[in-house]
């Protein structure tokens, strides 16, 4: 006996139709996540779901553990990887990882909000890129952000080619660079930033099974 609904669907029929039901303010969060057969039965086992940091792309070390500190210096968990769920996302984004995830099983999920980290989906690629965060004021348009942020990514990238670090691993970089990039990543952890229809994502360090509500299989 499953300590949860467990259902098979088509991608289509895994999402519920309608409107997904997200709400970012209340105590705990609904959460989707698509994970492997293998760690669903991880997961069904040994009651609760966590992830190897080494499976990590190696590509994107840096921008995974700058994720990882501010979990750890965020949440009242520990834990040294991060499980990546949807906290908001349209219904047509999730159908579509379902299609590409033929297999693989969705996890519908309710956390406490305390215990989960999220994090701007479109700006964390500017993590991925070794790229300036910076925040949007209030009336400025969208043409002028850009330029603000090219102006300053330009300097930027200058300053790095000066010290002779532009091709070099963050954590390589010297103290006054890093620390200058990581704190202007931390604008895409705060939702004050951005509209209230934005995508968000979510990161735990654990997931146990008294948080699904559901789990489908997708066929």
């Amino acid at each position: 006996m499953h300590p949860f609904p467990v259902r098979d669907a088509e991608p289509e029929q895994a999402v519920p139709a309608g409107r997904m039901g997200y709400d970012l303010d209340t105590e705990r969060l609904l959460l989707h996540t698509v994970q492997s057969a293998e760690a669903f039965e991880v997961l069904l086992t040994t009651g609760t779901l966590t992830t190897d940091p080494d499976l990590a792309e190696a590509e994107f070390r840096d921008a995974y553990d700058w994720i990882h500190r501010m979990m750890a210096a965020r949440l009242p968990t520990s834990g040294e990887g991060a499980l990546w769920l949807w906290a908001r996302t349209r219904r047509k984004h999730l159908v579509d990882s379902c299609r590409r995830s033929r297999g693989q099983v969705l996890l519908t999920c309710r956390v406490p909000r305390e215990r989960v980290l999220l994090s701007h989906f479109d700006e964390w690629h500017l993590v991925l890129n070794r790229a300036l965060g910076m925040p949007r004021p209030p009336g400025e348009s969208e043409d002028d952000a850009f330029a603000r942020w090219e102006e300053a990514q330009d300097d930027f990238n200058a300053r790095l080619r000066a010290a002779g670090l532009r091709d070099a691993p963050i954590r390589n970089w010297t103290p006054d660079l890093r620390n200058e990039i990581e704190t202007s990543w931390e604008c895409i952890l705060d939702r004050a930033n951005y509209g209230p229809s934005e995508c968000w994502q979510a990161t735990v360090h654990a997931l146990n099974t008294n948080e699904v509500v559901e789990a489908t299989r997708i066929t």
